[in-house]
Parts: structure tokens; sequence; C-alpha cells
């Protein structure tokens, strides 16, 4: 079995490497790839001041920690400056082959990203068996008298082997329930509700895709992989009870297209290798919206604190192969080229800058009337 293989891999590696296997996320009946990580001794969170989290091994910082998806980067370099955690809440279990994590600097082999350590996630390839998966949850959450309905599905179904070709497709949908803070700050919510700060952002998190494999021969093969994930997440805080200090909203929509194809072989000898070309692209609006009376029906309430906008492409080709010398030696050769493109009004130092007026009516209709906002 690949885990098996893998954890026998680990054994030669010089930093500490955990592999957690399909049977140990069902163990743990996680919901995400968030709920295993964070289960793991060394492996902690980080949230920022814009609720976007991070993940911190062995203490270093989470720009340190690299996050790979069938071993590429999620986010190549933008992932320095952006809650690279949240990737593995967009991930869900069902979906999972296994996770690897290296604890300890990894740069000699995974670059300066690296430092801290790897988390590599490893989905499910179509499946030679035909079959179908369902799941299906339902709960309602109470919280100061209001009721949350959550339900979350997963789907999908394998063609199992037709000929030399195998291929499945999935989608879910999955709702995150907020978590709130402990104070409850009142005068928040048209001045006679009260506010619970939300720690993290919630929301709802949509995927679908495919996945099939070309059997050339017996040690050649092709796999192809399409996936798509959709966001809408949002959370609410407030820093004290008086009315002047304003109850803030933050809303955050993204969307994710990937593309991945991936060749596989071996000369029947003591050669084996592999090349992976993949294209990903991500498009993320974020807005912060401030009010005194937060749901106000009324104009005027309400005014445009923050619009971020981003767009990253990126671009990888990677070839590797390993040739067993003799009993006692291997051989590991290769080489990789990545490209990525950006623009975004995060991006304050790139080679162009432009500025992009907005009108504020078309992010909330309650909006202050006087004055403009432009974005860089």
């Amino acid at each position: 079995m690949e885990a098996d293989r893998a954890k026998e891999e680990a054994k030669l590696e010089s930093q500490q490497t955990t592999i957690i296997t399909r049977e140990d996320i069902v163990k743990k009946q996680a919901k995400s790839v968030e709920d295993v990580i964070f289960s793991e001794t060394g492996v902690s969170r980080t949230v920022d001041a814009m609720g976007r989290v991070g993940v911190s091994i062995r203490g270093a910082e989470p720009r340190h920690t690299l996050i790979l998806v069938d071993g590429q980067a999620v986010m190549g370099d933008f992932a320095k400056y952006y809650g690279a955690g949240d990737e593995l809440l967009r991930q869900g279990t069902e979906n999972v082959e296994r996770i690897e994590i290296i604890q300890g600097a990894a740069s000699a082999k995974y670059g300066s990203d690296a430092i801290g350590g790897v988390i590599n996630v490893i989905t499910k390839k179509a499946a030679k068996t035909a079959g179908m998966q369902v799941n299906v949850e339902g709960r309602r959450a109470k919280q100061d008298g209001d009721i949350f309905p959550y339900q979350n599905f997963f789907l999908r179904a394998d063609s199992g082997q037709i000929g030399k070709v195998r291929a499945a497709v999935y989608g879910s949908k999955r709702e995150v329930m907020p978590i709130y803070s402990q104070t409850l700050f009142r005068g928040g919510m048209n001045t006679t509700g009260a506010v619970r700060n939300s720690l993290r952002y919630y929301g709802d998190i949509k995927n679908i895709g495919m996945s099939a494999t070309y059997d050339i021969d017996d040690r050649n093969k092709i796999d192809f992989n399409i996936d798509k994930t959709k966001e809408d997440m949002e959370r609410f805080v407030k820093h004290s009870t008086y009315l002047p200090d304003p109850v803030v909203h933050y809303k955050r929509n993204l969307d994710r297209k990937a593309y991945r194809l991936a060749y596989t072989g071996n000369n029947g000898g003591s050669t084996d290798w592999k090349v992976d070309m993949d294209y990903a692209k991500m498009t993320e609006n974020d807005i912060t919206v401030s009010s005194i009376e937060a749901y106000s029906p009324y104009e005027g309430k309400n005014s445009l604190e923050y619009l971020d906008d981003i767009m990253h492409k990126q671009w990888n080709i990677k070839a590797s192969a390993n040739t067993q010398i003799n009993d006692k030696h291997l051989l590991t050769y290769g080489f990789g080229y990545s490209k990525e493109t950006g623009e975004g009004s995060r991006l304050k130092s790139s080679p162009n800058t432009t500025t992009r007026y907005i009108d504020p009516w078309d992010y909330d209709k309650n909006l202050h009337t006087w004055g403009g906002v432009g974005a860089p």
C-alpha cells in the first residue's frame, strides 16, 4: 500500500515524519484536514487580527510551514503573506488518502518555505473497483437565542476499471460553525442586542472535482485531476460595550480552480520516474464593514473600512527519478520550474502599481453616503 511505503521511507528521513493514514482519519471523525493536523504534537494554530489561521510547527513562524496538496504547493510564495492554515480547513477529509507531516527544517529538499516543516495532503485517486460514497450530516447550534442550522454532504462516485481507464467524480458542501469568545458585548446590534466575537471565519465551503487514471501499460500511467473550490465566509468583532465602538463585519469570498497532470513510469529495471504539471488560479475578495448598529435597515449606518482584492496564478512542472545503484545506494535526481503571477491590493511592492476607484454601494447598501473610497 502507498501509506505503508510512505511509512517505510519516512524512517530514512532525518526529520521527524508522521504519516496519518486513512484509517487514522476515520478514527478521529474529523471533518477537515485542519481537525487532524492540530491534534498532532508539535503542531499549533495561530490566528492573526484578521482571523486568518496559520500553522506553526515546533514554534516556528507560520510562514515557514509549507503546505502541499499531492506534492504541489497550494499557494506558492504568496502563502508567506497569507493565512495558509485556512487551506487546511478547505480540505475535507472524505477525499483524503493520507497526510504526511515533516517536523523540522526541510529546506534542503523543499526550499526556504519549509524551514519549520511540511504538511503534504495526499488525495484519493480513482479506484479500480466501482463504488459510491454518500455522507450527509445535519445539526443545529443555539447561540444567544438564535438557531444556526448546518447541513454537510459529500458525494463520490467511482467508475471502476473500464479497459485502461478509471475515473471518479466528487462534490461536497461543508458549513463551518462559528467559534465564539466568552465575552458578551451589549449594545451592539440595533442598540439592544448583544455581540459575541467570532474568533475566526465561518460559513460555506463548496468543492467539486474529477480524478482519472489512464494505464498505458503495467509500468506506466497518466493521472489527471480537476478541482474547484468556492468559499463564502464571515466573522463579527466588537471590542467594548460602548455604543461608539462599532461592530466590525468581515466578509471573504474565494474561488479557486486547480488542474494537474502527472505521468509515472518505470523502465522495468532499476529506474522509475515521475513528471508533474499543474496550474491553479485563485481569486479572493475581502471587505470589512463597520457599524454601530449592525444589521440596521437604515441607510448610512455602515462604513466601508477595508477592501482587498487578490488574483493569484501559478504554473508548476516537476520531474524526478530514482535509480537503484545497488543494494545500499539509491540515486534521486530531478528538476522543477515554477511561475507565479498575481495582482491585488496586498501587493504593495509589486513592479506595477495602479489605483482603482470603486462604488462603495456595490458592497453594502447601508453605507454612509458621504465621501468616496479608493482601493490601491
